[in-house]
């Protein structure tokens, strides 16, 4: 593999679901063969409907499941081997930022406390150190010195998501993953998130993984933009390229759906026939055929699709994309 930061191949994750107490089970893919890379320094943006994978897969590159199948790769060498020093430095270099900020904070501890506590587990820092440290942070993220002695349930969801993003940063990472950071916040808390992680990652270097469903905040955040669907990368290029050249039909959906109020101009909207296939059931050949406006049949219920660079550093998982796009 290369030397990206992070780097997945072929990586997948199934789960077996009981349907009842004597029921037969099914399997669910919930990450179906997934390749991507991160860079050093770069965002890139993984967005698409709920419940088509992006929390497990970024499950699998935190290290908190094993994948199936497929492997990954941080600066080159493979979690899989990995010994314990080795993982235990990975967990130092990449952090996670959660959805819910309440949830992920232990409401028994100070806040203080909490972003203090990677400090202490990986050994960095002690004693009044620590404590300048984690004001430093606090101070970065936009909290005073008077919050170092609160409990969570004290603070506003907004307040509370600058401690999860303290505590991310205690550690110095390379790497912050971003699991739905704004969208349990209200409109004008999720600006100031956002344009607060744009600051962080440019004042500490990070590479950022950044995953939403919605679009808009996506193309804000990113460099690159991945859309995930039923599990799969259905396309991944440059921000600009995948928003005014997308190439598969299910992004040109995604973005003909963001509110804009332009006056004067009424906008096309695609509008997707049916529901979301059961990832139980996924449909056989390309996993959005039954949904597309444009499908062929019988190749598109037939064939799946690759995921192919159908432009230079633009890949599109779409048999008749240059076709309809072009």
């Amino acid at each position: 593999m290369s030397t990206s930061l992070l780097e997945t191949d072929s990586l997948s994750r199934n789960f077996f679901v009981k349907s009842a107490a004597f029921g037969k089970g099914h399997m669910l893919k919930a990450v179906d063969g997934i390749n991507l890379r991160l860079e050093p320094g770069e965002t890139l943006g993984l967005a698409g409907e709920s419940g088509c994978g992006k929390s497990t897969l970024a499950r699998l590159l935190m290290g908190l499941i094993a994948p199936s199948a497929g492997v990954i790769a941080f600066r080159g060498k493979l979690l899989s081997e990995m010994g314990k020093e080795e993982r235990f430095a990975f967990r130092k270099d990449v952090q996670m930022i959660f959805q819910d900020p309440f949830s992920s904070l232990n409401p028994r501890m100070r806040v203080g406390e909490i972003i203090g506590e990677p400090l202490a587990i990986h050994g960095l820092a002690s004693g009044s150190e620590r404590r300048v440290r984690i004001q430093n942070i606090m101070n970065k993220v936009g909290l005073s010195e008077d919050h170092f002695s609160r409990y969570p349930h004290e603070f506003s969801g907004g307040q509370r998501q600058r401690i999860g993003i303290a505590r991310a940063l205690a550690v110095s990472p390379q790497m912050i993953i971003a699991d739905e950071p704004v969208s349990a916040l209200d409109l004008s808390i999720q600006a100031q998130i956002i344009n607060l992680l744009q600051e962080l990652k440019r004042d500490f270097g990070l590479s950022l993984l950044f995953i939403a469903h919605d679009l808009s905040v996506v193309r804000h955040m990113s460099d690159r933009i991945a859309i995930m669907y039923l599990g799969k990368i259905v396309e991944i290029g440059r921000r600009d390229a995948v928003f005014s050249h997308f190439l598969h039909p299910y992004t040109e959906a995604l973005i003909s759906a963001i509110p804009q109020i332009i006056p004067g101009i009424r906008k096309h909207h695609t509008i997707l026939q049916g529901d979301i296939p059961s990832p139980f059931t996924p449909p056989s050949g390309c996993p959005f055929h039954t949904r597309c406006p444009y499908a062929e049949m019988p190749l598109c219920a037939t064939v799946a699709p690759p995921l192919e660079e159908k432009e230079p550093h633009h890949f599109c998982s779409c048999h008749f994309s240059l076709k309809l796009f072009r």
